[in-house]
């Protein structure tokens, strides 16, 4: 039974030689001279096929990203025997400086496998017409690679972002995911942040070609895979209005679904077209990257800014919460208040008289903020700047978010290298001195009074890829509800009253809320405008920050931007709930 088993696995091994001794004679002998010609003629060249990022979309499926098809003229360098001579015939056949092309094949030459970029973004029928004649121009071929568009410009551009060349650094780090050194990727906003949804799966193409590049056969063939396409919470509409009431400013405007934290619009002005850093020429992206105006710099979550006034919201959440404040609490203004001897002046040289919280809030009374910090104390209001969540993220999927800066008497020592005074606790009580924060920490703020104590996670990516992004967290004080209510009777008046601070931001029809702030920028600079606010009053559907660099008077530029920004919404339906009634 044995040696019959035996005598089978013997048969097995000798037919397994005798195929594979056939094999050999066929290929080394038979097929000889058709192989020895391959290698002497042909080559085999792989051609990556570069996939489709996935498209961008607003909240209403209005695009706002997408990949056209270009061509370009390349050349493989392990395909060139004499540059020279390639070049000059591309010279011929393109009609462009042989200079200005073999420059063009340095700059972009990576590796000898890799092709290199002579002329990029041909239109299909000079490409098709090219293509013809690159018969005799061996190593140069037209490839054809997905270009990205950004349909509308400027708008939104610090949202959706931009792509550019993969650095090293980048490829460094990326590489075992997938990516290549031709690679585009991401460099800010929705691009950057979700490069690895946009980017898809590259295909490839193995070709055998004779000595003068033609095709002789296809080997193989994988199919590129798009990436996946994205909506985002951002309404164009909006996006586009408020482009336009801070075209001529700089600074940042947020305006968010209170809610959900779904942010409706984000401006970072100056802004950049993202086109230049695709189609654009050199000396156009050479100009944004040196422009003094920072257009790059995403001052929404990235800039940060003594918040002014509007730190008066946590400074009155610090008082009411400890005990400090009660309802009939009041300290008088008569417009200067005195430690020692510096003095430290309200806004409004006679003084406000006698004044409780709400009024505080009401009328941005320095002096009774001064008082109310004073018998706070610094690590008071360091608790509660960091209860909100100043000095740290709010989590919201764009890159390049700062923390800003909460500062204590520890800070300082290890910052500044010097001890903490009662004059600072004084300037910080009103949001200055070295308290810095960015414009979507005090969204946040503004939020947390509006729901009387929380605030969703803000997001810009609404889905991918048709699915729905999980549901986000929520950002929970842990203060009693209840602690917000003279807030928000301050807030209501600030906006409402005839004495309020911020009237320019009323809207009629729409009960607004919210804080005006004027923050000094040093002693020969005109003070940041600030305001945030929410509507409607009663049921918080919509909240807002507006941060105008150098604006002035928060009560002004940041106001009436705020009123032009909430009568849009209004007016044109961007969310149902805005109507209500100051009545």
């Amino acid at each position: 039974m044995l040696s019959d088993r035996v005598k089978v696995v013997k048969f097995l091994v000798f037919v397994s030689f005798v195929f594979l001794l056939s094999a050999l004679f066929y290929f080394q002998i038979i097929r000889y001279s058709h192989f020895r010609s391959l290698s002497l003629k042909n080559t085999v060249r792989t051609i990556p096929l570069k996939a489709s990022r996935g498209s961008i979309y607003d909240r209403n499926g209005l695009l706002l990203a997408k990949d056209d098809m270009s061509f370009n003229l390349v050349l493989i360098p392990q395909e060139i025997s004499d540059l020279d001579d390639v070049i000059g015939k591309l010279s011929v056949i393109t009609g462009r400086p042989g200079q200005e092309l073999k420059a063009s094949y340095k700059k972009n030459y990576r590796l000898p496998f890799v092709p290199a970029d002579i002329i990029t973004g041909i239109s299909p029928e000079k490409a098709f017409a090219i293509d013809e004649r690159l018969v005799d121009a061996p190593g140069a071929l037209i490839w054809a690679v997905p270009k990205r568009l950004y349909p509308n410009g400027k708008t939104g551009s610090h949202v959706i972002g931009y792509i550019g060349k993969i650095g090293d650094s980048e490829l460094k780090r990326l590489k075992d995911y997938g990516y290549t050194i031709r690679d585009l990727v991401g460099k800010s906003g929705v691009e950057q942040y979700y490069d690895a949804y946009l980017k898809g799966d590259d295909g490839g193409m193995q070709i055998e070609v004779d000595s003068r590049s033609r095709e002789v056969s296809r080997i193989g063939f994988k199919e590129p895979v798009k990436g996946k396409d994205i909506i985002l919470s951002i309404d164009l509409g909006l996006q586009r209005f408020m482009d336009s009431v801070f075209e001529d400013k700089k600074g940042a405007c947020i305006v968010m679904e209170a809610k959900t934290g779904a942010i409706l619009g984000l401006v970072s002005g100056p802004e950049f077209d993202p086109n230049i850093f695709i189609s654009g020429k050199s000396h156009d992206r050479v100009k944004v990257l040196n422009d003094k105006g920072h257009p790059l710099l995403n001052r929404a979550i990235t800039s940060s800014y003594p918040p002014g006034s509007t730190f008066k919201i946590i400074m009155a959440a610090a008082g009411i919460g400890t005990g400090a404040v009660k309802e009939k609490t009041s300290f008088f203004c008569n417009g200067v208040f005195r430690l020692g001897n510096a003095s430290f002046r309200c806004w409004k040289e006679t003084g406000h008289g006698y004044q409780d919280v709400v009024e505080a809030l009401s009328h941005s009374c320095n002096v009774f903020f001064y008082n109310l910090g004073k018998a706070l104390g610094v690590e008071q209001i360091y608790k509660y700047a960091s209860c909100f969540g100043l000095g740290s993220l709010t989590g919201i999927d764009l890159p390049q978010e700062v923390k800003g800066t909460v500062p204590n008497p520890v800070w300082k020592r290890l910052n500044i290298k010097a001890p903490w005074y009662e004059g600072d606790t004084i300037n910080y009580s009103i949001g200055q001195g070295y308290l810095e924060v960015t414009p979507i920490q005090m969204l946040k703020t503004v939020t947390i009074a509006a729901n009387s104590g929380s605030c969703p996670q803000p997001f810009v990516v609404d889905s991918i890829g048709g699915v729905k992004i999980a549901k986000k967290k929520e950002y929970n004080t842990r203060l009693r509800p209840e602690l917000f209510r003279m807030i928000k009777q301050g807030l209501f008046k600030c906006i409402n009253d005839q004495t309020g601070t911020g009237q320019n931001a009323a809207v009629k029809g729409v009960a607004v809320s919210g804080k005006t702030g004027t923050a000094q920028s040093g002693p020969s600079r005109v003070s940041h405008a600030w305001f945030i606010g929410y509507f409607p009053s009663e049921d918080p559907a919509v909240s807002m920050v507006v941060c105008v660099e150098h604006g002035g008077k928060g009560g002004e530029d940041a106001a009436i931007a705020a009123r032009l920004i909430t009568t849009y919404i209004k007016e044109n339906h961007v969310i149902g709930a805005c109507q209500d009634s100051t009545n």
